[in-house]
């Protein structure tokens, strides 16, 4: 797979000043990117009222996912409601917006996201942080990457340096 052209399609859609974007963090197999997302830990994301901007929340403000892998965004929401759980100030919530109806019942459906309202077209989708035991057998930091004498490697790694 060619990163350079993956990161070449999705930079036009990036957020922030020109050079300032927040990181981005990918999904991979076996070397490969299966998705790559970007989060804005300082907001909800466009659409939210007042009193949901004050709940402390992660915006999911990009996501690829590779349409060869059909369950990567399904793999990413888990990773994300595990990884924001973990942290030591957990969000309230992981949000997102979309104004693509079909994709909003997909990612309500499928991912496990609540849609809470539908606000000028926009889709207004939630995800409470959450610890998934055992997610470490399907997705992986990079230094659990090398598996110990010979025992099955998870299926993806999630990675959170620049890409």
């Amino acid at each position: 797979m060619d990163h350079s052209r993956d990161y070449a399609l999705i930079l036009p859609l990036r957020t922030g000043d020109e050079g300032h974007h927040p990181p981005l963090h990918g999904l991979f197999e076996d070397g490969d990117l299966v998705a790559m997302w970007e989060l804005d830990p300082t907001s909800s994301g466009p659409g939210w009222n007042a009193s949901e901007c004050r709940e402390a929340s992660v915006s999911l403000i990009l996501l690829y996912c590779d349409p060869g892998h059909r369950n990567a965004g399904r793999l990413v929401s888990l990773w994300l409601a595990d990884h924001c759980a973990r942290t030591s100030r957990p969000p309230a919530w992981l949000r997102c917006t979309t104004l693509d109806a079909r994709l909003a019942a997909h990612i309500s459906g499928t991912w496990g996201w609540q849609e809470v309202r539908r606000e000028g077209g926009r889709h207004l989708l939630q995800l409470a942080p959450e610890i998934k035991p055992n997610l470490d057998l399907l997705v992986a930091r990079p230094s659990a990457c090398a598996a110990p004498g010979g025992s099955a490697r998870p299926l993806a790694i999630a990675r959170d340096d620049q890409l």
